[in-house]
């Protein structure tokens, strides 16, 4: 399933890059920003990574506290992006 994918690799990600590597306590539905993982450099960080991984523009309007609040919301942005045909 793709989204299933998406998930994976945005929690693999934000654990790996931002995390040390330790994800407990993380969960898709973690807040980001109150965590204190994602603040402006981090995000366009984020950004770089998921139009590279995931081959999609992520347009400028895009990008709000909502939009990158949690894996969650980030990956219902990507799977919006993602060509009809990548979603199965």
């Amino acid at each position: 399933m793709v989204e299933t994918r998406v998930r994976s690799e945005l929690r693999e990600y934000i654990i790996a890059t931002w995390l040390s590597g330790d994800g407990r306590g993380f969960a898709d539905d973690t807040d980001l920003q109150q965590a204190g993982v994602l603040d402006s450099f981090s995000t366009m960080a984020l950004i770089a990574h998921l139009e590279q991984a995931f081959q999609l523009q992520i347009e400028p309007a895009d990008v709000n506290a909502e939009t990158f609040r949690s894996v969650e919301s980030i990956a219902r942005l990507i799977l919006d992006r993602l060509p009809s045909q990548a979603r199965g």
